[in-house]
């Protein structure tokens, strides 16, 4: 066993191949199970509202145009439900997955020669397995980890060209990336590239090349691009009312449901939420309260630029009222490879911090191998098919790299990971399925699918002011594929509407014959629906 451990232990592309074969079935399996929640189906409505439409240029949501984020997202999204002739909540969230791991591959290709090829997929697979990421937003089909992976390539492109003395290439290139994640999510692309470029070409003492011709170069490929679109999206509708609301979704700097106690308390509490929400990887932030490891981990230069690019960008977050941590994933790998660098000086000096942040790894390690044990007495899983062969065999795996982190100190990265990946996996086969037949949304969502086929083939509006939210637009909308409106007269011809009970009672008179096909209940505030056809008269 000694020979084995001694191997394990100085070859770690073993335990590099054990955790690539986990990743399949650590973000695939059950990924569309789960009705679309929170922004995706605001992001799903848009896209199917441009297929069926067939006008790519000015985003709708029930026929009324979109101004919150521009559409290049929703352009990915049309492009996998074409591909694919699929329209359904697996579709929808596999440009996220793809993005997640195509990030990690960008981070490899960034810091291999800097730190080793190790170091680099192990950043890679820190980031992948953070918690905030392993746990929440690998699986929705939010723009932010797709919006992400631009804005890090950008950074990356940013450090390679000039470290090159290439700058035509670095403006070109870095303005390019920043036009397509304007064209995502709109302003904070803008401020990601003007601060990331004054800080670290000013730092690198090429602060003049700001003034410089290969500069002028890259805002008119930026300018090229936004202005083309904004062309486009002016034979249509007018700009008037689309910037206004692009600054006022990029504001963050206030909250207006917050007081000054509560910023305060947000200036305070940030860098520990952080902490939480990217766990377990910033435990290694301990090593970097060491002088001598600070020291060594910052005299090169690739540190010097992450770290600058990662402070610079990360204080407007942290003076922001209104912030949550998926805005700040093109942030984090720089801060991971901050870390596995202190990791490594930290352990060659042997530091009491480095042994504590080493036996906080084995702990949790055990943790979550042990954790995978309650799907066998929870209730809601222990009857499931499969529960008695995959949770032991997941166990197994989780424990055998928890017991191997007391073997093979210098792996104990690696092996937590496959600890997470096997933690992620049984999330993953039992506990989406038990929040799937507990919680109401897969109700929600069998309601609206059968308002939506019950009322193909004819026209249908959404009656006054009756509430209807986006999750009820896309399913009624994909059902049919024909947009849903919303309207405030009634109509001569037979159509059906979409009513609560008020506004059914006002518009009565105006119904004069109709029948009630469907009775159903929406997530927002629950309110109950139903879908009526008006008969000719």
């Amino acid at each position: 066993m000694g020979k084995l451990y001694e191997k394990l232990n100085n070859r770690p592309a073993i335990l590099l191949i054990v955790i690539v074969l986990l990743l399949p079935f650590a973000y695939f399996v059950n990924l569309g199970l789960m009705p679309l929640i929170s922004d995706e189906p605001t992001r799903g409505i848009v896209t199917l509202e441009m297929l069926y439409s067939g006008n790519f240029i000015t985003p709708t949501i029930n026929g009324e145009f979109y101004y919150n984020k521009p559409p290049l997202f929703n352009w990915i999204l049309a492009g996998f439900v074409q591909l694919s002739g699929l329209s359904n909540e697996f579709i929808f969230r596999l440009p996220t997955v793809i993005s997640l791991l195509l990030t990690g591959i960008i981070i490899f290709l960034f810091a291999r020669k800097e730190l080793g090829k190790i170091n680099a997929m192990l950043v890679a697979i820190m980031f992948i397995t953070s918690a905030r990421i392993v746990f929440w937003d690998s699986f929705q089909g939010l723009i932010d980890i797709t919006y992400s992976l631009i804005t890090f390539s950008s950074f990356t492109a940013l450090y390679y060209f000039s470290h090159k003395r290439n700058y035509l290439a670095l403006f070109i290139i870095t303005y390019l990336l920043t036009a397509i994640g304007y064209l995502m999510k709109g302003l904070p692309s803008l401020a990601f590239q003007a601060i990331s470029l004054v800080v670290w070409l000013t730092y690198d003492k090429s602060f003049r090349k700001l003034f410089s011709w290969q500069h002028l170069m890259g805002m008119a490929v930026f300018l090229l691009i936004t202005g083309g679109y904004y062309f486009a999206y002016l034979q249509s509708n007018s700009l008037n009312d689309i910037f206004i609301t692009l600054v006022g979704e990029s504001n963050r700097l206030s909250d207006k449901q917050g007081t000054i106690f509560s910023w305060l308390s947000h200036l305070l509490v940030f860098p520990f939420e952080m902490s939480y929400e990217f766990a377990p990887w910033t435990v290694l932030l301990l090593l970097l309260l060491i002088k001598s490891v600070r020291q060594q981990v910052f005299a090169g230069k690739f540190i010097q630029f992450c770290l600058l690019i990662f402070i610079s960008n990360i204080i407007i977050y942290w003076i922001s009222a209104d912030m949550r941590p998926r805005y700040l994933f093109m942030l984090f790998p720089l801060l991971f490879l901050i870390l596995i660098k202190g990791y490594e000086v930290a352990k060659n000096q042997k530091t009491l911090l480095s042994k504590i942040s080493d036996i906080i790894f084995q702990v949790l390690s055990f943790i979550g191998a042990f954790s995978l044990l309650v799907y066998l007495y929870w209730d809601e899983t222990n009857k499931m098919e499969g529960v008695w062969l995959v949770v032991p065999l997941l166990f197994l795996i989780a424990l055998i790299a928890a017991l191997l982190t007391i073997k093979l100190p210098k792996q104990r990265i690696a092996l937590l990971a496959i600890v997470i990946l096997a933690v992620r996996i049984g999330f993953n086969s039992f506990n989406i399925p038990a929040r799937y037949n507990s919680y109401p949304d897969a109700g929600y969502r069998e309601g609206e699918i059968e308002a939506g086929k019950l009322s193909a083939g004819f026209e249908l509006y959404v009656l006054g002011d009756t509430p209807f939210n986006h999750d009820a637009s896309f399913y009624i909308t994909r059902e049919r594929k024909q947009i849903v409106t919303r309207t405030h007269e009634i109509g001569n011809k037979e159509a059906c509407y979409i009513s609560d009970a008020e506004n059914l009672a006002n518009f009565a008179a105006g119904l004069n014959d109709y029948s009630v096909l469907h009775e159903f209940t929406i997530k927002l505030n629950e309110s109950k629906l139903y879908l009526i056809k008006k008969n000719n008269e």
